[in-house]
């Protein structure tokens, strides 16, 4: 797939003076990967850090508990 992004200059420059063309795709592709990784390992964290906080649980089944038909008004 083919996506266009842009970069700041000093960056885009560093990296078209240091990484060859034939291994531009493959390294943006690598360092992309290895973001993305570390990002749902962060929210992965949060989520299990959610999941064993006994007040929010707590919170979470009050709120669920109401109900939450709302009654239609009679017919005029």
């Amino acid at each position: 797939m083919r996506i266009t992004i842009s970069l700041p200059d000093q960056l885009a420059s560093r990296f078209l003076a240091l990484v060859p063309s034939r291994e531009r795709s493959a390294t943006i592709a690598r360092l992309l990967e290895h973001e993305l990784t570390q990002r749902e390992g962060a929210l992965e964290q949060a989520c299990l850090a959610a999941n064993a906080d006994t007040a929010l649980t707590a919170e979470i089944a009050e709120w669920q508990a109401f109900d939450d038909a709302i009654a239609e008004p009679p017919a005029p």
